[in-house]
């Protein structure tokens, strides 16, 4: 049930939640609707004792996606990995679940699977995908250190889930808070419980998978790269492979989100541009080039010559623009844009040979012949409802959008056949 309180002073959302006072308000307010979100903490010993999961657990979100052989991993943000048997792409059968609170993203070499949990990056032996075995637990991800206002990282507690309630707030905006708790259109803010916030590449290595454009993490051989915080790159020993270790952290640009290996390079999409790593070094990442193009979220695709980047507005990213940039990086140090093309609301992206696929928001994936990339020429799209991510290998394709997870043959570019759907919940 939603309560209308009056409120005075936006600025102290930001870290409590509220004690309403019934009284009248002052003509002239404007009401605005929040989701109040507090967490439900487990002890550490019970999430580290119950990684196996249901493995028919509905999907509630589709999230990020890897392939290996023919298994499909996808994620359920904050809540784990949902294991898809594929070996039939007509029809897709949940095998395994890993219970991961916490979980963003994966990635898999041989038998070990590596997993985000908030801060930590955990191994895991997958030999027997319905038994799972931890194996290795590195602090990782600073950034992850506060969710919702919420300290993630001790020792002994998780947040496993969330309680969520919708509160409608009458602003007054005039009015500023007493140094106590008064009568009147006011609010008061005691230490509290709850949070309010406005409602609202095939990897180098032959023994890894393949991960989506959206990725954050990627193995080459022996080391695994994650962004560990918004400006860092984490780099990760993992020649042991069921016992990573970190061995060093860099400054790697400015509001990282994705990360794509291609050959002997990393390609680090931000909010503010395109960074160009060297992996000639791969325990030491030199960056060689780095291209700007303004504020927007921006995952980004290399194939040698040409990256191309997908820019979205409607995020904390910021911006305004809707469009794939195509860029050339035969010589990273001196990138140039060739040609940008309007799109709707994309985000992730992949290349086969010369096809591109582009997730387009609402109008699905769109497919492109892309053999001359200053001139993409549209030959499909799907109806996938709000496309997120694509995966394309060997005329089969996988794309992950709101409604679920989609499978297509693309033998015919210009004319996709679904081969399956498996809906979230």
């Amino acid at each position: 049930m939603k309560k209308t309180v009056c409120f005075v002073w936006a600025g102290l959302l930001a870290s409590a939640a509220l004690l309403t006072l019934p009284s009248g308000c002052s003509k002239g307010t404007k009401t605005r609707t929040y989701t109040l979100r507090w967490p439900v903490y487990s002890s550490m010993s019970t999430v580290l004792a119950s990684f196996n999961g249901n493995p028919s657990q509905p999907i509630d979100s589709a999230g990020k996606l890897y392939v290996r052989g023919q298994y499909i991993f996808l994620n359920e943000v904050d809540k784990g990995i949902h294991v898809i048997d594929n070996s039939d792409p007509t029809h897709p059968v949940q095998t395994a679940f890993l219970s991961i609170p916490g979980n963003l993203d994966m990635a898999i070499k041989g038998n070990t699977l590596y997993a985000d949990m908030y801060t930590n990056l955990l191994a895991f032996d997958i030999s027997d995908i319905h038994q799972i075995k931890l194996t290795g637990k590195t602090y990782l991800f600073s950034n992850r250190s506060q969710i919702n206002g919420y300290f993630t990282s001790d020792s002994t507690k998780v947040i496993t889930d969330w309680i969520t309630k919708d509160t409608t707030v009458v602003i007054v905006p005039s009015a500023r808070p007493a140094a106590t708790p008064t009568t009147g259109c006011c609010l008061y803010y005691d230490a509290a419980p709850g949070l309010l916030t406005a409602a609202s590449n095939a990897s180098a290595a032959t023994n890894t998978g393949t991960a989506g454009s959206m990725a954050a993490m990627v193995l080459i051989d022996n080391y695994l790269y994650a962004i560990s915080e918004p400006h860092s790159l984490g780099v990760v020993n993992v020649a042991d492979a069921l016992h990573p270790s970190l061995v060093y952290s860099m400054p790697s640009g400015f509001d990282l989100e994705t990360i794509y290996p291609f050959g002997n390079m990393l390609f680090l999409g931000s909010a503010e541009g395109v960074f160009m790593y060297d992996l000639s070094n791969p325990a030491q990442p030199l960056q060689k080039g780095m291209f700007s193009h303004g504020r927007a979220c921006d995952p980004v695709i290399a194939d040698g010559s040409y990256a191309y980047v997908t820019l979205h507005s409607g995020t904390t990213c910021g911006g305004a623009s809707n469009e794939l940039d195509v860029l050339n990086v035969q010589d990273p140090s001196v990138a140039q844009s060739i040609r940008n093309y309007p799109m709707t609301s994309p985000q992730g992206l992949c290349k086969d040979g010369n096809l591109l696929f582009v997730c387009d928001g609402t109008t699905g994936v769109k497919v492109f012949d892309a053999q001359d990339p200053a001139n993409l020429k549209q030959l499909e799209s799907t109806g996938t409802g709000r496309a997120y991510d694509v995966i394309a290998s060997g005329q089969h394709l996988l794309v992950v959008a709101d409604k679920g997870l989609y499978q297509y043959d693309y033998s015919n570019p210009s004319s996709l056949k679904l081969l399956s759907f498996l809906p979230v919940k």
